[in-house]
């Protein structure tokens, strides 16, 4: 992942550009054109609620704007692929844009925009119990399955370091790993975790498999 330090030379210019791309996508994923990204949301189980309040969107169509027009070096464009956009945001700043790819041959695979800032995405709990997962959308379904009790936080292609803040101050620690999971996850899991089958909680819920996984792991 190219980090902000590397490759932004205009920090504001950056986020005028990165929110004004997660404004347009959140638009466009509640028009009236895109009933089948929603309904695809829906039935992955994520509530209205969930998705208004994380300011999903919809990616339409693989963008590649010059580097330069983003206050950004360090690569050629920054490619916004086809897909649902996750701002990650802190102290009310987007600062990091994921996007989790949907077509062109790159379903389920997640792309951080180059320019973002390395910062993990963090949903606050009510208690200091907190748990992690590897991919955005996963986070933001288990928070909502978790009724908001626990912050749930999401490592995505972050290295260790950089959950080191977001994870301070939990008095507990609950790794949720699926099958792929073990290395992304290892600094965190326990010798004896056994991952959960699947390729993420999201396709656990498609299957109608979520609740019975989530009950093995918070016992």
């Amino acid at each position: 992942m190219e980090t902000r330090k590397k490759t932004v030379t205009n920090p504001g210019l950056w986020n005028e550009k990165a929110v004004a791309a997660t404004i347009k996508a959140t638009k466009m994923l509640w028009g009236k054109h895109n009933e089948s990204i929603q309904a695809w949301l829906f039935e992955s189980g994520f509530s209205l609620e969930t998705l208004r309040e994380a300011l999903l969107g919809w990616q339409v169509r693989n963008t590649r704007r010059p580097a330069d027009t983003w206050g950004t070096e360090g690569v050629d464009k920054i490619l916004l692929p086809e897909g649902i956009t996750i701002p990650v945001i802190r102290d009310k700043e987007l600062k990091r844009v994921v996007i989790f790819r949907m077509g062109h041959g790159h379903d389920g695979e997640y792309h951080t925009v180059a320019g973002s800032a390395p910062v993990p995405l963090v949903l606050t709990g009510s208690t200091p119990r907190t748990a992690i997962v590897r991919r955005e959308l996963d986070a933001l379904l288990l928070h909502q399955e978790l009724k908001k009790e626990w912050t749930v936080v999401a490592t995505g292609d972050l290295p260790p370091a950089a959950l080191e803040d977001a994870l301070k101050g939990a008095d507990s620690l609950c790794p949720v790993a699926l099958d792929n999971d073990t290395q992304a996850l290892a600094p965190w899991l326990a010798p004896a975790t056994c991952p959960l089958a699947g390729t993420s909680l999201v396709d656990l819920a498609r299957q109608g498999a979520l609740a019975e996984g989530l009950a093995s792991v918070f016992k």
